[in-house]
């Protein structure tokens, strides 16, 4: 009772050890243990009594005294088992297990990082934190606890941290060496996304990134990677991957922006009457900007023609084998109406693609952007105008896939899409946004557009920074008038802003 359960003990000195017989070299051995008190007043050196005992000739062969040294646990080494395991062997989010006092307001704690430091290096190998200063901690802690991540993926940046498990969020803080704050809600930060197509492109700032980077800012909240490590090692590889389907504006966004993330172009396979809506229509028309080159963001396949999907397939597994070209497919086809019921089905013709070109599997679900109870019809933007979650599993080795039978392929891709996130049966949508969802109702009843385009010029009007062609069509809305000149740019703008007036609202003359 005079040693703590905060405290661990380890081997310090051997006071004695006396041989009576050689080490038998079979048979079992008895070792018996008994407390013999202390070995200093303070009550730091515990002392055992340990005896070897031969079982078969029933004989002592070795007795010795050691004496031990108690050390503290601290917070994390006094955490159970199984929490332990999972902080500091699997790296995962623990929930209340850190190095400091976390809060609203996150405060360092010295006493807490020596107690788990005694062993020098400890804590800064933990953390990823050479230095371990108490307030890089803090600021760690702190973003750990907001994002669900291990401390270690979290990296102190000017102004704030990002993660490793959420690459494209920034998350601002106030740092000192009394406390860490919060200095607002953490952004979607595109800088991967934007460098990555700028080199892609090279035509410097132009309208299309105002609309794909402002849907972005509007509807999706976090990528999330399960394995950051891995995703990081296979950066620029080509990947399949599959995954759920909520909403239509995902697919351009998880391909705009996944491409970003893993540095390789990324193509969502869609069906062909979206050839013909207002997204397919839309990047359609994007791409015709003069001097760019579509990078194929979006491809679509005739569900009615048996022959062209395996055409598609080869099509795309010649630009994965090749160039590089990662394929994200929407398994089951459609959108749902409802969040909570799981990926059932899926073609095994894409895995046999994966395999054939050796890309890894990578399963995914989108979260947040649909209601509980069934909708009535399938959405094109998150209910109420709200955001969206994106999970990216862990990448299955196509070699994996190919040792098992088919059956279990398509089990081990569609569980893992179905696993990955927040429980299935708890997961319900992110808030919606009222006020950005009155003012596209607003504008869709005075000019008569449909809702997505209104949603695209409400999204350039609430951008900062936009191109001044952006500006334009925004202006143009705000006067009644839109003039344009002759030439192919010009008459491209034309286009786009007639689509977002509406056959009631603004004019495009020229």
């Amino acid at each position: 009772d005079r040693i703590g359960a905060d405290r661990a003990s380890y081997p310090y000195e051997i006071e004695l050890m006396r041989f009576f017989a050689p080490a038998p070299a079979d048979g079992e051995v008895r070792v018996e243990a008994r407390f013999e008190g202390f070995a200093d007043e303070a009550g730091r050196h515990p002392r055992v009594r340990l005896q070897a005992i031969d079982q078969r000739h029933d004989r002592v062969c070795c007795d010795l005294v050691l004496v031990e040294v108690l050390m503290p646990k601290g917070p994390i080494g006094s955490a159970p088992t199984a929490d332990r395991l999972a902080f500091l062997r699997d790296r995962r989010f623990v929930p209340g297990l850190a190095l400091s006092k976390v809060g609203p307001t996150t405060v360092p704690d010295p006493d807490a990082i020596r107690a788990s430091d005694w062993l020098p290096g400890t804590v800064a190998t933990v953390y990823a934190s050479p230095d371990a200063r108490p307030q890089d901690i803090a600021a760690k802690d702190h973003v750990a606890a907001l994002a669900h991540v291990h401390p270690s993926t979290v990296t102190l940046v000017e102004g704030g941290a990002v993660c490793a498990a959420q690459p494209l969020t920034r998350w601002p803080l106030e740092v000192t060496a009394e406390a860490v704050r919060s200095t607002g809600e953490p952004t979607l930060d595109l800088t991967p996304v934007t460098t990555f197509w700028d080199q892609w492109f090279s035509v410097g700032h132009w309208p299309v990134e105002d609309l794909y980077y402002g849907l972005a800012r509007r509807f999706v909240r976090r990528f999330h990677l399960e394995d950051p490590a891995v995703m990081a090692a296979m950066s620029g590889r080509s990947m399949l991957y599959l995954g759920n389907h909520q909403v239509g504006v995902e697919s351009l966004m998880f391909s705009v922006l996944m491409s970003g993330i893993q540095q390789v172009s990324t193509v969502t396979l869609a069906k062909a009457e979206h050839r013909t809506t207002w997204l397919g229509q839309l990047i359609q028309h994007c791409f015709a900007w003069p001097g760019v080159t579509d990078p194929e963001v979006i491809t679509f396949f005739d569900r009615d023609d048996k022959a062209s999907l395996p055409a598609i397939i080869g099509r795309l597994a010649t630009q994965m084998a090749g160039p590089g070209k990662s394929v994200m497919v929407h398994v089951e086809g459609t959108r749902s109406l409802e969040c909570r019921s799981p990926v059932e089905k899926m073609s095994g013709a894409f895995i046999d693609m994966a395999i054939h070109v050796d890309a890894p599997v990578v399963p995914i679900r989108f979260v947040g952007a649909l209601p509980v109870e069934p909708l009535t019809e399938r959405l094109e933007f998150p209910v109420g105008m709200g955001v969206q979650d994106v999970w990216i599993g862990t990448p299955i080795p196509a070699a994996e896939l190919a040792a098992v039978p088919y059956k279990e392929r398509k089990e081990r891709v569609v569980g893992a899409m179905n696993t990955i996130g927040p429980p299935k049966g708890e997961e319900v949508p992110f808030d919606g946004d009222p006020a950005f969802a009155a003012k596209v109702a607003e504008r869709v009843a005075r000019t008569g557009v449909d809702e997505p385009h209104a949603v695209l010029l409400e999204v350039l009007a609430e951008t900062e920074g936009a191109h001044a062609d952006s500006l334009r069509i925004v202006e143009g809305d705000r006067t009644g008038e839109l003039r344009i000149g002759s030439d192919p740019k010009e008459r491209w703008l034309g286009e786009l802003a007639r689509r977002m007036y509406g056959p009631n609202g603004a004019r495009v003359v020229g």
